[in-house]
């Protein structure tokens, strides 16, 4: 009989120790690592900038909160380089946005922090409840937060919002005792950030599709001779030998409102990567074409063996 209450105790015991579950509500799966294959393509800079709190709780916290966890979860896929939030941040300072787009003079300011994409949005419900139940024989309590977002991708070359997308993130704690046996307990604080990180999940798996779908493209600074040297290197996980493409960037292309929709391109030669300068620049050797004239912009060669799809 002692042997058997001992046992029905453990069994109480297991059966009620906390457990933490994190969702993603919108197809309600747990979070996860958000894992692509391996990227072989080139890396695409990226601006995050702070989202803006439009709750009622936490002020600037909550737009931090979710612009570090959204870096953090794009890092991980080793597909961009992260431009400093800060720098950033200091540029688009006296900017607004909207979903018709960016003026002019707007976007010459957001052309100035060398980005490919800008990432901005708005965190739009925030929440933490409490709920629970209690009898003789057993007590219990469900701690839960809840974090909704939106974000805006903007295409720093026209200006164009190429995403608008939202995500929201549940996390909860529960706790059960029962003839006194279990577990209680105080706010777990890390329900937030993990409710913050189920919501940016999905605003990644959104994100990657969107920005995949854009070729690859960087600047050319400066042409001496058969020399062309590019805005792109190492971080950007170029490699010598790769064949480019380079093109002449004409007059802009506008839709009927006015926005800037891309520019005339005109393939005038192209080159191989030979040299590296520093970490953020590189230099091709022509292979066609002659008399290059500024602007100038490079795309990696169909030919090549690395696509700027990226996967191989």
């Amino acid at each position: 009989m002692r042997r058997y209450l001992i046992f029905l105790i453990a069994v109480i015991a297991f059966s009620c120790a906390s457990t933490k579950t994190v969702t993603k509500v919108d197809d309600d799966m747990t979070v996860r690592e958000y894992k692509t294959d391996e990227y072989f393509g080139p890396k695409k800079k990226l601006a995050i900038t702070k989202f803006e709190n439009a709750t009622r709780f936490g002020k600037r916290r909550l737009g931090d909160h979710i612009s570090d966890v959204l870096a953090t979860e794009l890092a991980k896929t080793g597909r961009f380089i992260l431009l400093d939030r800060e720098n950033v941040d200091k540029i688009l300072e006296q900017l607004s946005f909207s979903q018709a787009g960016l003026t002019a003079g707007e976007l010459q300011q957001i052309q100035l922090i060398d980005a490919d994409f800008l990432l901005t949005g708005t965190v739009t419900h925030y929440s933490v409840t409490t709920s629970g139940s209690k009898s003789i024989f057993k007590k219990s309590k469900t701690q839960t937060a809840e974090v909704a977002a939106d974000v805006r991708m903007i295409n720093v070359r026209t200006g164009e919002i190429i995403l608008s997308e939202s995500g929201r993130g549940i996390a909860e704690r529960k706790y059960e005792e029962v003839l006194g046996v279990g577990e209680t307990g105080g706010y777990d604080e890390s329900l937030e950030m993990d409710a913050f990180r189920a919501a940016v999940i999905k605003l990644t798996e959104n994100i990657i599709p969107a920005i995949d779908e854009i070729p690859w493209s960087c600047d050319v600074v400066k042409v001496v001779e058969t020399k062309v040297y590019i805005d792109a290197g190492k971080k950007s996980n170029l490699k010598i030998g790769d064949l480019m493409e380079i093109y002449h960037q004409g007059a802009e292309v506008k839709n009927l409102a006015g926005q800037i929709l891309g520019y005339e391109e005109i393939l005038v030669g192209s080159g191989t990567l030979v040299d590296f300068i520093g970490e953020d620049g590189a230099i091709l050797r022509v292979e066609s074409g002659e008399g290059f004239i500024l602007p100038l912009i490079c795309k990696i060669s169909p030919g090549n063996s690395r696509q700027s799809g990226g996967i191989q």
